[in-house]
């Protein structure tokens, strides 16, 4: 009886090492699963956010052209501004043409996918990019709203309106020989061509005794000049007329620097 009692004493302390154990697997398997959980929310989390801040990139370029693509030592991207003179009024400018927009050399950014066109305009967690025409910021309210802040992530377009639409195009005008022009300027014209509001213009002005010019509000981009030289102001002949492509940079003074193929008198 005794040896009885002791083996039914064995067994249940066996029993309930077992269960204490089965206790422990349980819990650490449920401390595993939650830090599995939680890992894996927050590498969807950071996918989002380098999801986001990569369109917003593609955003930026889009509208004010990538500053990095050269060819031949020039800027060869200058987004919609460079081609249109204006900034988008909305997002969907940018693929879609603005009513009288004859400028327009679109889509400036591409849907990822074509059962959802409008991807472009959506952020990580599928919202709507809100985008802001006059401090050139595009935002991302992620998984909050316009009353968390702290949740947001902004992409500021690296220019003001200013730099990208009023820009200086200036420089020196002197025949073959390095001479500057005589007091009678009016022999002498330069102009420029580019878009404004999506349409074509041209600006134009002379160069004062010293040879120097200047046009001023021209947006960034890759525009047509010309300086046309008349000897006889009063006929319609051209005595010379040189052309060339103006790089125009956004902020800065542009140079442009013309030498004639003839002599002046």
């Amino acid at each position: 009886m005794k040896i009885r009692n002791k083996v039914e004493r064995a067994i249940s302390n066996q029993d309930g090492l077992l269960l204490m154990e089965l206790l422990i697997v349980i819990m650490i398997m449920g401390l595993l699963i939650t830090g599995g959980v939680k890992t894996w929310d927050a590498t969807v989390q950071q996918s989002r956010v380098n999801q986001t801040l990569k369109e917003m990139d593609q955003l930026s370029y889009a509208i004010a052209g990538n500053p990095e693509l050269y060819n031949e030592g020039r800027r060869t991207d200058f987004g919609y501004v460079g081609d249109m003179g204006a900034l988008p009024q909305t997002l969907q400018d940018l693929v879609d043409r603005p009513t009288g927009a004859v400028m327009w050399r679109g889509p400036y950014i591409r849907s990822k996918f074509t059962e959802n066109p409008q991807d472009y305009m959506q952020d990580g967690w599928g919202n709507n990019y809100y985008y802001n025409r006059d401090s050139l910021t595009i935002r991302s309210y992620t998984t909050g709203s316009v009353t968390t802040p702290l949740t947001w992530i902004t992409k500021k377009i690296p220019y003001s309106p200013n730099s990208l639409l009023r820009n200086t195009v200036k420089g020196n005008i002197k025949d073959i020989l390095n001479n500057l022009p005589d007091s009678n300027n009016v022999k002498i014209r330069v102009s420029i061509k580019y878009s404004l509001n999506g349409d074509t213009w041209t600006s134009s002005t002379w160069p004062d005794m010293t040879g120097y010019y200047q046009i001023a509000d021209i947006p960034q981009g890759n525009h047509q000049m010309w300086c046309a030289y008349d000897s006889t102001p009063s006929t319609t002949d051209t005595t010379d007329f040189v052309e060339k492509y103006a790089c125009i940079y956004p902020g800065i003074d542009n140079i442009i620097d013309f030498r004639l193929t003839v002599s002046f008198p």
